[in-house]
């Protein structure tokens, strides 16, 4: 009774151990989710700044201005294109809370619909998102004074000297889009 006892004790080891072991000596697949190494990737910063798009430029002056909460003096906006810009502002937070819902919904669909159909939707709500951002600025810039206009324009160009971005080079195009 003991030795029957041993030998299925054995075979139910040997039998759950079996497949375990093949599979850890299987490479795990690729994620679609994985992260490009260095070589895979694009390195955009102050030193080439033609490659940082407009959309970009604009939503980090946007976020930066609603993370601190003051205009830069520098600027010399009068109280109401200080207000105006102010609103803008607003209006460009209320538009990326927006756009994160909206890429968030998309999260139930990861697992369940392509990955092309997920990529492909993200993509198009990105783009939608990018060209709101583009046109609050264009809104700002008609709002104030042309030398205000200059000063804001000025004053958004001198960010991409201290931005850095790593965009895998098969996502390049994409990040550039629009404009």
């Amino acid at each position: 009774m003991v030795r029957w006892f041993a030998l299925v004790l054995g075979a139910c080891v040997v039998s759950n151990v079996t497949p375990l072991l093949s599979q850890s000596a299987q490479k795990p697949p690729a994620s679609p989710f994985s992260i490009p190494g260095p070589s895979e990737r694009v390195e955009i910063d102050g030193r080439n700044p033609e490659l940082i798009p407009e959309w970009y430029v604009w939503e980090t002056f946007f976020r930066q201005l609603h993370k601190t909460g003051t205009v830069p003096s520098g600027l010399n906006l009068t109280e109401s294109e200080t207000r105006a810009l102010q609103m803008e502002v607003e209006e460009f937070n209320k538009s990326n809370q927006q756009c994160q819902k909206q890429i968030e919904s998309l999260r139930p669909l990861v697992g369940i619909a392509p990955n092309s159909e997920v990529n492909q939707k993200q993509r198009s709500i990105q783009l939608e998102c990018r060209n709101r951002s583009l046109d609050i600025r264009d809104r700002l810039l008609a709002g104030v004074r042309p030398e205000a206009s200059v000063a804001l324009v000025t004053w958004v160009e001198s960010l991409k000297s201290g931005i850095e971005i790593s965009v895998p080079k098969r996502e390049l195009a994409h990040f550039r889009q629009p404009r």
